[in-house]
């Protein structure tokens, strides 16, 4: 919800406006003077005012300047009397981004109104992409069956059109480098438009993830010169997507929980709650039921996020998109540093990809492929280089197939063993010669995954490694 001030000294006006902006919608603050209209600026930051050229302590254009010298950019909409065009005119000029002439059509005024916050809101989002200081990686999702099963379950949200903060979260878990960003930006593209904010909760200073996720007023700390709009705000009307929620810092997490319960934050030094209209999309590689269960992650807010939950398979479990992803990122590196796409995959270098088994998931996949581009002239690229990559110096050592030691040749020392001591060394082993590949190295022992998970949790070697 969108808060306006409404600067206007005629009563029964100055009345109607804030019931046709409620009526809308809206929040309303309204006062009949330009001093108070300043002070009321200072300290709440409205998102939009509509200021009366003529006041009884003063011109609106001294108050319009006031109020642009205390937030600069804020849309502030004149309102004038017949006959005065020139003045509104010049009210633009310094500042102000449009005007209305006296009697008010109310419903002129609300669509007016409308479209000045639309822009406002795009400029938002616009600013925080450029602001940003990590490129968005480019991707494409694929077409392994798990994944798109997670659109088809989502197509009875899609038919209810509802809006965005009336959407259930949903969690998006999966391996680091699995696309969990990629399918966020098409879980929003498919329920609808709006802004899409993209923000990784590790990429944020501990101190500054509450001012950067819900703002904060002027004069709150030292550098805060100006009021600032929160990512939650920024983000009304579409979808927040909080990659890495696993790592929100403990002390934020219970107002995080609020907001997307209440759909209302609080910028820091605020006295007022402000309504937001936004969908949230979380992402984490971490276990959130572990983390919970030490109270490193709170319960609650692990059941808040998981009203949908879906998890992103890794790519060595998702067969053709390898050969799919690999020709995609082909094409479009190739244009990034050829010009003209003028690089191609050999079939020997999609069979290396094929049998690699991509601890780094889809990102790894574009690395590689990006070094590739750079290492082989124009045309196709050979197997020769794709291996290089993957398997620095010892390419074909590790071609070669590992040597299995037949059922039962193990002897039992005289003097015994500590059996447990024994497990631990075969999981590491395992590990080393599977290069981390939890699937490849529980096959290697003749264990499921979720056994050869729990086993690694058994002696702690995943912290110590």
């Amino acid at each position: 919800m969108s808060e306006i001030l409404v600067i206007e000294d005629e009563v029964v006006l100055a009345r109607n406006l804030a019931r046709a902006l409620e009526t809308a919608g809206h929040g309303t603050q309204v006062c009949g003077s330009g001093e108070e209209g300043v002070a009321i600026a200072r300290t709440s930051a409205p998102d939009l005012v509509l200021l009366d050229l003529r006041l009884p302590d003063g011109s609106g254009l001294e108050v319009l300047a006031r109020i642009l010298e205390i937030s600069p950019g804020l849309p502030v909409i004149m309102m004038t009397a017949y006959g005065t065009v020139k003045d509104a005119v010049e009210a633009m000029r310094r500042g102000a981004m449009d005007y209305l002439q006296k009697p008010l059509d109310l419903g002129e005024l609300r669509l007016l109104v409308d479209r000045v916050l639309e822009k406002q809101r795009r400029d938002r989002e616009l600013d925080y992409l450029r602001s940003r200081d990590r490129a968005l990686p480019g991707g494409t999702l694929g077409e392994a069956p798990r994944l798109l099963a997670i659109f088809e379950q989502l197509s009875r949200l899609r038919d209810a059109d509802l809006p965005p903060g009336k959407r259930p979260t949903i969690l998006l878990t999966g391996e680091s480098g699995t696309g969990k960003g990629v399918v966020a930006r098409e879980i929003h593209r498919r329920l609808g438009d709006g802004p899409f904010i993209d923000v990784s909760c590790t990429a944020m200073p501990a101190s500054l993830v509450e001012a950067e996720l819900f703002g904060h007023e002027r004069g709150t700390f030292t550098d805060a010169k100006v009021a600032r709009t929160g990512l939650f705000e920024a983000a009304d009307g579409g979808t927040l997507f909080l990659d890495e929620i696993g790592d929100l810092e403990p002390g934020i997490q219970s107002k995080f929980l609020k907001a997307i319960e209440e759909k209302r934050v609080r910028r820091l030094g605020a006295t007022r709650d402000r309504e937001i209209n936004v969908h949230v999309i979380a992402a984490t590689n971490r276990d959130l039921d572990a983390a919970a269960r030490t109270g490193e992650f709170r319960e609650d807010l692990l059941y808040r996020l998981r009203v949908l939950s879906f998890e992103i398979p890794p790519l060595r479990e998702r067969g053709p998109d390898i050969a799919r992803l690999a020709e995609h990122f082909c094409r479009e590196l190739s244009h990034l540093y050829g010009g003209r796409g003028e690089h191609v995959m050999s079939e020997s270098a999609l069979a290396e990809l094929e049998a690699y088994a991509w601890p780094g998931n889809v990102r790894e996949l574009r690395n590689v492929m990006e070094r590739a581009i750079l290492l082989t002239p124009k045309g196709e690229i050979p197997g020769e280089v794709i291996a290089q990559i993957l398997r620095p110096g010892h390419a074909a050592a590790q071609s070669r197939p590992v040597e299995r030691t037949p059922a039962g040749s193990f002897t039992l020392p005289a003097d015994g063993l500590r059996l447990e001591e024994l497990e631990r060394d075969l999981l590491v082993q395992a590990l080393k010669l599977a290069e981390g590949n939890r699937t490849k190295a529980a096959r290697l022992l003749g264990l499921s995954r979720d056994t050869f998970r729990y086993r690694l949790e058994k002696f702690g070697i995943d912290r110590e490694q």
